[in-house]
């Protein structure tokens, strides 16, 4: 299923090379110049041209609690990242990659970003299957990253029973925004 950006939203750069999304900056049409960043686990297939059903649940998301979370008034920007950087619909079959997972452009990315103070997001849900180990591991490098800056950091409803923050793709519309940093 193709799917098309909201209406509400312009994607302005996308930087992405042989097969991988280092990052992806789409505007809202808001009034607002506040930008958040939204660390996911990998990006499935959206691009400048379409989007995909997680990107969309984000931004409707995001779109719809700004007049409900004061934090959200004035988002303007939104900076999609990844732990896995592999464009994969299927995480599980990022299997494939195990030996590719960990990428240091991937975190040199990450860290540019959050180097800004921007409020984050961390959504990127449990590991794919077969790969609890690097995860983890991935994991923990960019909560460190995240430690190490002074961004506000968020996840959307309770963290999954594995101690994950909960996967965009699953957010109600009405689950609370928690603050843990």
């Amino acid at each position: 299923m193709a799917y098309t950006y909201p209406e509400f939203a312009t994607v302005l750069s996308i930087r992405q090379e042989s097969g991988k999304r280092y990052s992806m900056e789409i505007e809202l049409d808001s009034t607002g110049g506040r930008t958040w960043v939204v660390i996911q686990k990998n990006p499935s297939r959206a691009n400048a041209e379409v989007s995909d059903h997680t990107i969309n649940r984000v931004l409707n998301y995001l779109h719809r609690n700004r007049g409900k979370y004061p934090r959200l008034q004035g988002i303007g920007r939104v900076i999609f990242l990844n732990l896995i950087p592999w464009y994969e619909t299927y995480s599980d079959r990022l299997i494939k990659k195990e030996n590719q997972l960990y990428d240091p452009e991937n975190l040199s990315t990450i860290a540019a970003y959050l180097s800004s103070g921007d409020p984050c997001i961390i959504a990127w849900g449990n590991p794919p299957k077969g790969l609890a180990c690097p995860y983890a591991e991935l994991s923990e490098k960019v909560l460190t990253l995240l430690h190490g800056f002074s961004n506000s950091v968020y996840h959307v409803g309770a963290f999954t029973r594995l101690g994950y923050p909960r996967h965009g793709q699953i957010w109600g519309y009405t689950d609370p925004m928690r603050n843990i940093k």
